[in-house]
């Protein structure tokens, strides 16, 4: 089995740190992305979905009101149809459960009440009651479409945490870590090659230097330690 060497433990290190970026950067830009189309999507689906209700409670006012105009029926006739396309278009805009439910349950009670509304007295207290229960049908949708837009803030805001641990730990702590580490390595390393300096030094000066097999060991150590920083000290200066 071959030994971990210094060299190998450096570059796991260092190789470590990039491969976290490599995985971390693709995660933060798309991120960044779903960050930047949140307001176009709040306004396509959340406050179109509120508008959508707005726009059905409206539509059942009119209806009201139209049945004591001279035009009336054409006034009802318009508005229940109003009311028909904000619902199905509200159909397309829901994001919670609630949402589908709340909808799905005024859609069912609108048709047979609206389809007698039509030919009903305008003084029919029993038809007036009708209409107050989908009014209040439709608050219940207005306060499912306001939760809804609550939940996902809720949601984004627990997604930009995420992200925000994600680049700490990928973008400070991991390379902090590793830098740590290597510094470590790279200190102990030092101080063995300062020794060994010193050591060559030592057998240089020594009588068996004069050897050939010696003399060559000097050598070619000299060369290795001068190409890794530490090259033979200068009498001149006072050593470190």
């Amino acid at each position: 089995m071959a030994n971990i060497t210094v060299v190998s433990k450096i570059r796991f290190l260092a190789g470590l740190a990039l491969v976290v970026l490599l995985i971390a950067s693709p995660l933060m830009a798309l991120a960044f992305l779903q960050f930047g189309n949140i307001p176009a999507d709040i306004k396509d689906e959340q406050v179109a979905a509120v508008k959508f209700a707005d726009a059905a409670d409206i539509a059942l006012y009119k209806m009201e009101w139209g049945r004591f105009q001279p035009d009336g029926v054409q006034i009802v006739v318009d508005q229940q149809r109003r009311f028909a396309d904000v619902i199905d278009s509200a159909a397309h805009h829901l994001y919670t459960d609630q949402q589908r439910t709340k909808l799905e349950a005024l859609a069912n009670a609108a048709k047979p009440v609206l389809d007698a509304f039509r030919h009903a007295d305008p003084h029919d207290e029993e038809m007036n009651a009708k209409l107050r229960n989908l009014h209040t049908m439709v608050s219940d949708l207005e306060n499912a479409d306001d939760a809804a837009l609550e939940d996902y803030s809720n949601a984004a805001k627990a997604r930009a945490h995420q992200m925000v641990a994600i680049a700490v730990v990928a973008g400070v702590i991991v390379p902090m870590i590793c830098f740590a580490l290597i510094w470590q390595l790279t200190a102990d390393m030092r101080t063995d090659l300062r020794a060994m300096r010193h050591e060559v030094e030592n057998v240089a000066t020594s009588e068996a230097a004069g050897q050939s097999v010696v003399a060559r060991m000097i050598e070619v150590s000299d060369q290795a330690l001068t190409r890794l920083g530490f090259p033979k000290p200068n009498p001149m200066l006072a050593d470190e």
